[in-house]
């Protein structure tokens, strides 16, 4: 225990600026600090091996002389943090967001003045967000497209086989070829292939490769001029250009099966009592949960959220807002080239205008996140660790990298909170929709 303690009314004082602001104002007088700092030197004496004098028995002054400047930061940093507990004990049932955001820092005569702000989480209105969901209809499942979706299962179930007469390659076939691909003139390992199989309007190739060969006949060679998109694994070939020779080898078709019990127990082989009409409902079931989630993702989802954005009035937290414009602000900077960010670092008024650029988008991004937060613990909805990470485990699958890796790179960038909160957002709009779904 300390001799002396900052942590006395008098000190300290806590302001409320709105619910979700604070701010507080300290005075800590020279004995306070002195005493502090006379503690600590005592405590190291206790240790403290010096030539001369015996262990226990080292004057504080010859600590302070060895450990002075080390000693008045530390016993700074310990009376800041007790400043800040006494601040937050003033502000009753608060809960504070981050981190305390410091105004002031002053050595001044009479001791140290110190002014921070602090963050809390809002008082947010009650209102009636089930009345936010907009109207809507799943579009029914016709059987026709029960029968197609039955059909393109039931070919995946064929061995392919050689056309028997010389046709014109068409969707659905299965094409075998050899491929060459060449960017700026010079071959790409990673883009070459021989007797490559590929079903045609699979979208397994980059977009226009299998457009491009429909139409080929068997022996023929062609030439695509096509393009990695983006979001294309191989970082190094990301949006370049590319040349794509082709020789078509060999069609093959997928001749279609008779729609039975038989394929229904092919198709369902956990289910010994399988039958074609079962597989007909299970279909229509799948295909009305694609429709959903479609219709969920790209409508009304979107919609949801500004409905629920809109609906709200509340103070904001400033400082979780100021560190949101940061992310914006260093996200913008790291997608310029190297001469563009030297503009920037010469010219503070240019930051300083990006940063009152970002401030609305931080600002919605931070109410946004204030909202799904609240309304998933209204309807006791959460996201566990286990789940982030078998979410980020899928995404690398899906795109052939390391799960491993690319987790520690998510963690290491400070990212897995954000992967959380985004995974929750969709849940708790999720949730919203179906619970008006199944009212209908």
């Amino acid at each position: 225990d300390w001799s002396s303690d900052v942590c006395s009314s008098d000190l300290v004082e806590a302001t409320l600026v709105n619910s979700a602001n604070a701010n507080v104002t300290a005075k800590i007088t020279k004995e306070t600090i002195t005493a502090r700092e006379g503690d600590m030197a005592k405590k190291i004496a206790k240790t403290m091996k010096v030539d001369g004098f015996r262990k226990g028995k080292v004057p504080a002054h010859v600590v302070k002389g060895r450990y002075g400047d080390q000693i008045k930061q530390d016993a700074q940093n310990e009376l800041l943090q007790e400043v800040y507990q006494q601040g937050v004990k003033t502000l009753v049932d608060a809960e504070i967001l981050g981190n305390p955001k410091f105004n002031k820092f002053e050595e001044v005569e009479s001791g140290l003045e110190v002014e921070f702000s602090i963050s809390l989480r809002p008082s947010i209105p009650e209102t009636d967000y089930a009345t936010l969901v907009p109207d809507f209809a799943v579009d029914a499942v016709s059987d026709k497209d029960i029968k197609k979706a039955i059909e393109n299962a039931a070919l995946s179930t064929v061995t392919p086989e050689k056309i028997k007469r010389k046709r014109m390659l068409k969707k659905g076939d299965v094409a075998i070829f050899d491929f060459e691909g060449s960017v700026d003139g010079e071959i790409v390992d990673d883009a070459c292939a021989k007797n490559f199989s590929l079903e045609i309007g699979s979208d397994r190739l980059i977009p226009g490769f299998e457009d491009g060969m429909v139409g080929m006949k068997p022996e023929e060679e062609k030439t695509l001029e096509l393009q990695f998109p983006q979001s294309y694994h191989a970082e190094h070939l990301k949006g370049k250009d590319v040349s794509f020779k082709i020789n078509l080898t060999e069609i093959q078709e997928r001749k279609m099966p008779e729609l039975d019990d038989e394929l229904a127990k092919t198709l369902l082989p956990n289910d010994e009592e399988a039958t074609f009409e079962k597989l007909e409902t299970l279909v229509k079931e799948s295909l009305e949960s694609e429709k959903t989630t479609k219709l969920y993702n790209d409508d009304l989802k979107p919609k949801l959220l500004e409905n629920i954005v809109k609906a709200y009035s509340f103070d904001l937290p400033e400082i979780i807002v100021d560190e949101e414009v940061n992310a914006l602000l260093n996200q913008k900077l790291q997608g310029l080239k190297e001469e563009e960010v030297a503009e920037y670092q010469k010219d503070e008024t240019k930051v300083t205008a990006l940063r009152e650029e970002f401030k609305a988008e931080a600002s919605e991004r931070v109410k946004t996140t204030l909202l799904i937060d609240e309304i998933a613990k209204k309807e006791s909805i959460t996201i566990t660790d286990q789940e982030v990470n078998s979410a980020i485990y899928y995404e690398a699958m899906q795109m052939q990298q390391d799960p491993k890796a690319m987790f520690e790179h998510y963690e290491k960038q400070g990212l897995l909170p954000m992967v959380k909160m985004s995974m929750l957002e969709d849940r708790v709009l999720s949730h919203l929709l179906n619970k008006k779904l199944k009212a209908a």
